[in-house]
């Protein structure tokens, strides 16, 4: 009882571990890692899957390229003036787009100020009494600003520095929302557009996402906090204008209300975080659809093709250094970020968590049901389970994300799934170790090794009792034993019977076989018991042959000496069911077989003294060596205490040595025959059949035996089989 309560109390230990665990700083980053390795894993797996099905290009959100292309035909990006962002505006609002948003930070003038103001008004002076008004004109923020202020559905996006800056006052079209988060990116330095485009824009936004502990980037900041206020992403800020949004809550999910009612809801992490659904890699034309900044700006793109469409202006150029690590890209666009939030969230395509009370169930019926299994297990079964339902688990995690989209933190599972298994499996280990250790200086100098070895598997049958087993039961017994006592000295005697069950006990052991006891010159031996296998019948038939051939081999050894040149023995083998395991009392017991099947082995053992044989089975036996080893049909015979009459079978020799015996083989099976023909009252034929098989074998006494059988037996009474009244 108190082994068993020391499981669950492993058991609850365990789980109260695994919710500390996380808790702490070191810990908590390596199991943050391995949790977001498991999630790589499935995203790089479906993606690998998935990759040679053409999905198509999402064309509803459109991204402007800044491309090598562009950078080739409009120069170095650095020196490009407002007015192409001017007229790329005009351009694409004549589309009458849903919205264009800029992941570009506009934080400077293109205007001549400062130094150069002051460098070329000496060389504008010539040319005009007041410099300014040229040096004014060749500024095209105004023209920027308009262009913005025309479209009306612009959107500029701002960025948070590291480094003290002049950060100036925030824009007044950036909106602070009431929220309280779990999770939120804290700026420092918030750098925002110029004053023009701010008042121009339709609505301002960060464009701030970073990479988390394993240094790739998996989740959207919904919040980002300054001043204790919180503000969105720029793509946030759009989602919310076009669903008008204009209430956010934030609990378990964060809600996204207009007035009273929810619109959507973006499913939240138990630490507040939001995750990318990704469609797959980044980049041109893989999953949005890239358009080159330079094609839109040189009109050859096709009239009306961006009506209805929501434009991001962003960069993929390399040289610009707007490129993240995802886990299924390790040069994703940033630009491209936004577009995979803004249609995560207009399609509600989400990536959802299983709610954390689920899963502390599911680990308390995890960790129960092993403290229930693992101590009535053996170790082997323990660790086969443990590996088939983790193994199980990996296409169920992987199905879960990929059919539903849920997923979860995966070590608050894995880790009282690994530790409650090593604890409770360690705890095995150490007890069976224990009470192996008992049983083996107990019992290894009285019983076989088997039987300690099954012992040591299951020491709870150490008690008495057993269990019910088909397997085969071999006896084989001395001929005339007390004969050789009589004429040979103790020493002697003990001298050859110990070479002899050396001998036969060790082949016995290569067979498989238990050694059950030896009774005076008596050998009992099981097959099948206590480990039962697949063709232990066929491995006590080969024994049998081989304790033979034992016999002759001693018989050569002997063949001067004038006692034991006649050693014989008799061999019987029947198989059935019968009760196995260890027998007696609570202090003194053996590991041995009871039942009619053992008695009956006993008996067939007997009857090879009247049939002058050496090997006889039952018909059950025979049935499952008949394709291996070469048989006859003996007899049908009733023995003593048994009222039904059973068929027994002679063992001849392997069929494989049998093949070059054409002779013998017409022989025994004319004896069969001849057994039929009896049982079918044709005396005469019969007789015939075994006088014929006395003319290849004269020594062959069951045809002897027979032959007087048809002379003696009333044939009008006869059921066929023959009735022994002795052991």
């Amino acid at each position: 009882m108190m082994s068993r309560l020391r499981y669950f109390l492993i058991a609850l230990a365990v789980l109260l571990i695994s919710i500390l665990l996380p808790e702490l700083p070191v810990i908590s980053i390596l199991l943050r890692t391995l949790d977001l390795s498991i999630y790589d894993t499935i995203l790089e797996v479906h993606n690998a899957i998935t990759y040679s099905e053409y999905k198509g290009v999402y064309d509803q959100i459109c991204i402007v390229d800044i491309d090598e292309k562009s950078i080739k035909e409009l120069g170095q990006f650095s020196s490009w003036p407002s007015l192409f962002f001017a007229d790329l505006v005009n351009i694409l609002s004549a589309d009458e787009p849903i919205a264009i948003a800029f992941d570009v930070f506009f934080t400077e003038s293109d205007s001549i100020q400062g130094y150069a103001r002051e460098r070329l008004r000496p060389e504008f002076e010539g040319l005009t009494a007041n410099p300014d008004i040229i040096m004014d004109a060749l500024s095209t923020d105004d023209s920027f600003a308009a262009a913005i202020e025309n479209a009306g559905m612009v959107y500029l996006s701002m960025f948070n520095s590291d480094y003290p800056s002049y950060t100036g006052v925030l824009p007044d079209k950036l909106t602070a929302w009431k929220v309280q988060p779990k999770h939120f990116l804290q700026l420092k330095y918030p750098i925002p557009p110029i004053p023009q485009y701010t008042n121009s824009a339709r609505g301002i936004g960060f464009a701030n996402i970073e990479p988390d502990v394993s240094g790739k980037i998996h989740d959207y900041p919904l919040f980002l906090q300054y001043n204790n206020n919180a503000y969105l992403n720029f793509s946030m800020q759009i989602c919310l204008d076009l669903l008008g949004v204009d209430q956010i809550k934030v609990n378990r999910n964060c809600q996204l209300l207009s007035g009273e009612n929810i619109v959507s809801e973006l499913p939240l992490s138990p630490d507040g975080l939001f995750y990318f659904k990704y469609y797959g890699q980044g980049g041109p034309d893989k999953t949005f659809r890239y358009i080159s900044f330079s094609d839109v700006l040189f009109h050859r793109i096709p009239p009306g093709y961006f009506k209805d469409r929501l434009i991001l202006v962003g960069t993929s150029a390399y040289g610009l250094k707007d490129s993240k690590i995802t886990p299924l890209d390790n040069s994703f666009p940033g630009v491209e970020l936004h577009s995979t939030f803004i249609r995560n969230v207009l399609e509600e395509n989400y990536v959802r968590w299983v709610d954390s009370r689920i899963l502390l169930i599911i680990n308390i019926l995890a960790l129960t049901i092993m403290a229930i299994f693992i101590p009535r297990s053996k170790p082997f079964v323990s660790i086969s389970v443990f590996l088939f339902i983790s193994l199980l688990s990996i296409p169920a995690v992987y199905l879960l994300y990929v059919k539903e989209s849920y997923i979860y933190n995966y070590n608050y599972t894995l880790v009282p799934w690994v530790l409650g298994f090593l604890a409770m499996f360690i705890t095995q280990a150490h007890e069976q170790g224990k009470e192996k250790r008992m049983v083996r200086d107990a019992f290894e100098h009285y019983v076989s090794p088997e039987v300690i070895q099954e012992i040591m598997k299951e020491p709870e049958k150490l008690k008495a009792g057993g269990e019910k087993k088909y397997i085969s039961i071999m006896y084989v017994d001395v001929r005339n034993f007390t004969s050789f006592c009589e004429q040979l000295t103790p020493s002697e005697i003990t001298g050859f019977m110990n070479n002899y069950f050396n001998r036969a006990t060790q082949t016995i052991i290569t067979h498989r076989g238990t050694l059950d006891k030896y009774i005076g010159d008596a050998i009992l031996a099981l097959f099948g018991a206590p480990v039962t296998y697949p063709g232990f019948e066929e491995n006590a038939v080969k024994s049998a042959l081989a304790i033979r051939q034992i016999v002759l081999n001693i018989k050569e050894e002997y063949k001067d000496h004038p006692v034991l040149k006649n050693f014989r023995i008799g061999i019987g083998i029947a198989t059935g069911e019968v009760i196995v395991g260890n027998i007696g009392s609570d202090r003194i017991f053996n590991y041995t077989g009871i039942g009619d099947k053992m008695n009956f082995g006993s008996r067939l053992e007997g009857l090879n003294k009247y049939y002058l044989t050496t090997i006889i089975i039952d018909e059950y036996t025979y049935r499952a060596v008949s394709n291996t080893v070469f048989c006859r049909k003996l007899d049908k015979v009733k023995v003593k205490g048994k009222l039904n009459p059973c068929e027994i079978y002679e063992i001849i020799d392997t069929l494989e040595n049998m093949q070059n015996k054409p002779e013998l083989i017409s022989a025994y099976r004319k004896y069969e025959t001849a057994l039929d023909l009896m049982l079918a009252g044709q005396k005469n034929q019969a007789k015939t059949l075994l006088e014929e098989v006395l003319a290849i074998l004269p020594s062959d006494e069951p045809s002897r035996i027979m032959l007087n059988r048809c002379e003696i037996i009333d044939w009008d009474t006869w059921d066929g089989s023959w009735q022994f009244e002795s052991k």
